[in-house]
């Protein structure tokens, strides 16, 4: 039940879905030249293991976080080869990964509400505000691949006949484990799905092959929790779990997509987004949708793996989370608001019009402007790459914000590992680089602690300070020089 069928199939909101998801689609791609697509040393990371498969090195995993798997930089790496190392070229693959996550969007509401709650749906996915749009630009790992796999698995688990055959088993089987290896949000977003076809479908040969196949996707996750049991931990600050982030993912990481600032608001967002959540689990109920009902599970285990893995206590600052909550949303709001006539056609162009109006006044990296150099967040650091590669500088230590942007814009004839003690190490072949350099190279924020910190040194071995650009300090050591007995900070 809860499947709708509506005709005629093209109707003005299928029109309208379709005009402004190709306009969703061409506002992303103008927003790579302009100072909207920024590029922190997350992002950073994502696009050097891109650049590295494209040379045929492969890391499956993020670096530093066995959690998360790389198939957005696979993909982006692969087209690579033919089209070369451009930031532009993750970015699309990215828009590509979050413009299917918009598709299956509208597709469970259709199945669910019918056509126009689906269109509605899909585009107040497509635009779900400014946060969620520069995270479909700028990937920071494996949010959309999570998304577009979770979701993935639901649609192919539920579209059709209860009865699957071999093949369906096995490529569902397939996106699920491939679910599991992208992230912990992936396989919760995944799991109701695989849940409920094992019970409309209840024929044990094919839970074999669904297995099997789900083994191959998450191959590499199952080859890592062999040896470590690392990917099944969260982040820990020793803290334990944060229970209050149940709420603050409410009131705060939610409201934060629209840029709300007042308590009220935030709070009415906060409730609004429960009400939809107890909305969507009442509907399926008393629908007695599978459709509905398997959303509702996966927004409740996406809600909780979002509360348990970072052990830090929910915060505006982590808004990027709200893209796990958009499908739920989406859906709940879609179809309330076909409910009165001609109001799903305004909630379409509204919710185009805000988020692109909050694209350009919100200047989440400064003042709207389109330009192509300065995209990197931590200053003119084509400049520094430039004066690196004059010095002869090929592998340093760096701030960790530097670190691995310094490494992007350079394609890799500079690298920086972060600066030991001071962050993680997240991917040894660079700190090792610049440990063996003749000459040690540390690359600060000018006028920043770590900076004031070398300065104060007055016991440190002969070396030059260079201020490059107006905006970073570079230490050069003329021989090899051990930065562990140095009182470093991450910036």
């Amino acid at each position: 039940m809860g499947r709708h069928n509506d005709t005629p199939r093209w109707n003005i909101s299928t029109v309208l879905f379709w005009g402004l998801f190709a306009l969703g689609f061409a506002y992303r791609v103008l927003l790579l030249f302009t100072t909207d697509y920024a590029i922190n040393s997350d992002n950073a990371v994502v696009l050097l293991i891109a650049k590295q498969f494209s040379e045929g090195r492969v890391s499956l995993f993020f670096w530093g976080q066995n959690y998360g798997g790389t198939l957005v930089s696979l993909v982006a790496g692969a087209l690579m080869v033919p089209f070369g190392y451009h930031p532009e070229v993750l970015a699309i693959t990215s828009i590509a990964f979050f413009a299917v996550v918009t598709l299956l969007v509208r597709s469970i509401a259709t199945h669910a509400f019918g056509r126009p709650a689906g269109d509605v749906a899909g585009i107040l996915s497509w635009f779900s505000g400014v946060w969620v749009m520069l995270l479909s630009i700028s990937e920071l790992g494996f949010y959309g691949p999570s998304l577009a796999l979770g979701l993935g698995t639901i649609w192919l688990a539920l579209r059709g006949e209860r009865q699957k055959s071999y093949l369906q088993w096995a490529l569902i089987g397939l996106v699920a484990g491939l679910a599991l290896w992208q992230s912990p949000a992936g396989i919760a977003l995944a799991a109701p799905g695989v849940i409920a076809l094992l019970i409309r479908d209840a024929r044990p040969l094919r839970w074999l092959v669904g297995v099997a196949a789900a083994a191959l996707g998450a191959l590499p996750w199952l080859w890592l929790f062999a040896t470590a049991d690392s990917p099944l931990k969260p982040q820990s600050t020793g803290s334990g779990i944060h229970w209050e982030s149940f709420v603050t993912v409410f009131t705060e990481v939610v409201p934060a997509e629209f840029s709300v600032t007042s308590h009220l608001l935030r709070v009415t967002i906060g409730v609004l987004a429960v009400a939809l959540l107890v909305l969507l689990v009442v509907s399926a109920v008393t629908r007695r949708s599978w459709w509905l009902g398997t959303l509702a599970a996966s927004s409740v285990f996406v809600i909780v793996v979002t509360v348990v893995g970072p052990a830090v206590v929910l915060r505006a600052d982590s808004v990027r989370y709200t893209a796990f909550l958009v499908p739920y949303l989406a859906v709940m709001l879609g179809w309330l608001v076909t409910r009165v006539r001609f109001a799903g056609w305004a909630a379409m162009v509204l919710a185009a019009t805000a988020t692109i109006t909050q694209t350009i006044v919100t200047e989440p990296a400064g003042p709207f402007e389109f330009q192509t150099r300065d995209r990197y967040i931590v200053g003119p650091i084509e400049d520094l790459g430039d004066y690196l590669e004059s010095a002869n500088v090929s592998a340093a230590y760096a701030d960790y914000w530097i670190s691995f942007s310094l490494a992007a814009a350079t394609a890799e004839r500079v690298t920086a590992g972060p600066i030991p003690n001071s962050a993680p190490t997240r991917f040894e072949p660079y700190q090792l680089a610049a440990a063996a350099a003749s000459k040690t190279t540390f690359v600060v924020i000018l006028g920043h602690e770590n900076d004031t910190m070398l300065q104060a040194q007055a016991a440190l071995p002969a070396h030059t300070r260079t201020e490059v650009a107006n905006y970073y300090a570079v230490y050069t050591f003329d021989a090899p020089f051990d930065p562990q007995g140095l009182s470093w900070q991450v910036y």
